[in-house]
């Protein structure tokens, strides 16, 4: 029989799950000595792997997860990397850490090995000769994640076969074994990372191949978590008790602990009225209603109301409005902040709010895919094609396929014609981009965690440059002529007809036809993948 396990590496927790075929559910795979418990905020523990690694500035040994200790981050022989999940989008300033003598380790390569090493041992754990791994991968960056997912992490998949799925609809799918068919229901994933929403119904089992069914309505994201959260508490209780600017190696020096500290201050306000956040002689005693105004003062809590009613407005649109929506669960450690579940509870009554598994419910989701859950789903993004206007000289884009577009389509989601720029051109083709801030993302996150080569850190405002390079995505920059004309084409004159589709695999396919030989030349060519 075929073992299938889910894996949902996250900014703060990783949790790896395997598919009980006797419960119908993903369950928690142990990993001992690499993971622990965590109580989900309900007095309940959840079985997680710390998004944690260190290496050995002597030799090339290393720890991941709960092997991972606080003492270690002040430990100059060893340096230590979390959050690293952002450094494999680019979403992060990624300045590689010295290990001693000439070894440098980046966020990236600290978040490849991280990965690879819970995966080997997963593998180990499930101990089967025929294994499929399901993984999963942020809705706003989903290519890219899945690109390293494949060709960096999978390279110590040892055989097993591996799947990638947005988290956004594994975490739907997560639930979906608690719903009836019919129902709607919202996600409200916030991890350390990001924010996803996501509209959802469930199918009737008897329209999928296997299990139950589930269909993404509407989605919604921000670049915002709980490590944008400590950031902005690390900078106020640095502010607060006078922390000097001076000496810049040990003012990130110090704002590395108050980070840490902050942290430990963000979770404990979710269950009490005051925290701490210290570093060495700076201490600050903050209150709960300290820390939302702070939440409400930096406009966190209205992104995420923002975030929310765009889902819900999308969903509306489609015919689901919000008062048909029969539960809410809350995913993600960010999402036990009671003044965050206070924004849900002015969109919804109190009995549609669960938090039921927060953290496992997406691994244990990607776990319910490879399990056999069948998933309709649509694209997440607008794509269009580049061209040059001819009167200003400037770059414009026209839509390709819509954000929204269910998938695969019978029919073209655009035709057009395209021509020669010169006489006697040979090889046409056109640029295809992703336009990522169209629909689901809120122009990013303002400010970011920047960490010094000596392991110290600091918070960096997000510029409008990077926010434009984030905007949009060119997916073909490597193949962009992909049609020959032979004989070569006449300037100005219509050479090719382009039909396009999306497949089963989410792939933007072309058919295109030659105007001047009355020849299909190409029959459904994959031109890029979309997400």
């Amino acid at each position: 029989m075929t073992t299938r396990i889910g894996i949902d590496f996250g900014t703060a927790n990783t949790v790896v799950a395997g598919w009980d075929h006797t419960l119908d559910r993903g369950e928690p795979i142990p990993l001992p000595g690499l993971d622990l418990t965590r109580e989900d905020g309900r007095g309940v523990d959840q079985r997680v792997v710390p998004s944690r690694i260190a290496f050995s500035a002597a030799g090339d040994r290393r720890w991941i997860g709960a092997q991972v200790t606080p003492e270690m981050a002040d430990d100059p022989g060893t340096a230590v990397f979390q959050s690293a999940k952002s450094a494999v989008t680019g979403r992060s300033v990624d300045i590689p850490r010295r290990l001693g003598g000439d070894r440098t380790v980046t966020a990236r390569e600290a978040a490849t090995r991280f990965l690879s090493d819970v995966m080997a041992t997963a593998i180990l754990t499930v101990d089967s000769a025929d294994l499929e791994i399901v993984a999963t991968a942020p809705v706003e960056s989903f290519d890219t994640y899945r690109d390293w997912l494949v060709q960096e992490v999978g390279e110590d998949a040892g055989g097993a076969r591996l799947r990638v799925v947005d988290e956004a609809t594994a975490a739907a799918v997560g639930y979906s074994a608690r719903l009836n068919p019919g129902e709607v229901f919202l996600v409200f994933d916030f991890g350390a990372g990001t924010l996803d929403t996501s509209v959802v119904k469930v199918l009737d089992p008897s329209n999928a191949t296997a299990g139950s069914a589930v269909r993404t309505i509407s989605k919604a994201g921000l670049d915002l978590g709980g490590d944008h959260i400590d950031a902005l508490l690390a900078e106020y209780a640095a502010e607060q008790t006078g922390v000097p600017f001076g000496d810049t190696r040990e003012y990130n020096r110090v704002f590395r602990e108050l980070l840490r500290s902050a942290e430990k201050a963000k979770i404990a306000l979710t269950a009490q009225e005051s925290a701490v956040i210290e570093a060495g002689p700076y201490r600050l005693d903050i209150g709960r209603a300290e820390f939302d105004g702070l939440l409400k003062k930096k406009d966190v809590l209205g992104r995420v109301n923002r975030a929310l009613r765009r889902t819900l407005d999308g969903a509306a649109a489609k015919g689901f409005p919000a008062d048909e929506i029969a539960k809410v669960f809350l995913v993600g450690g960010t999402s036990l902040i009671p003044a965050v579940q206070d924004v849900l509870s002015l969109q919804f009554p109190p009995d549609a709010l669960h938090l039921d598994r927060p953290l496992e419910a997406v691994a244990a989701g990607a776990a319910g895919i490879a399990g056999g859950y069948e998933l309709s789903d649509h694209i997440q993004h607008d794509y269009a094609i580049r061209h040059v206007n001819r009167d200003t000289g400037a770059y414009e884009f026209e839509t390709l396929v819509e954000a929204g577009t269910e998938y695969p389509t019978a029919e073209p989601v655009k035709m057009l014609t395209i021509k020669a720029i010169r006489d006697g051109q040979k090889h046409l083709g056109i640029a295809v981009y992703e336009l990522a801030h169209a629909s689901y993302r809120e122009a990013s996150s303002d400010l970011e965690i920047m960490f010094d080569a000596n392991g110290g850190a600091r918070t960096v405002a997000v510029t409008a440059q990077r926010l434009q390079e984030r905007s949009r995505l060119w997916l073909n920059e490597d193949s962009p002529t992909f049609l020959e004309a032979d004989p070569p084409a006449e300037a100005g004159v219509d050479r090719f007809r382009l039909d396009f589709r999306v497949d089963a695999q989410k792939r933007l396919t072309v058919s295109a036809y030659d105007l001047h030989r009355n020849t299909l030349v190409l029959d459904h060519q994959p031109v890029v993948r979309l997400s």
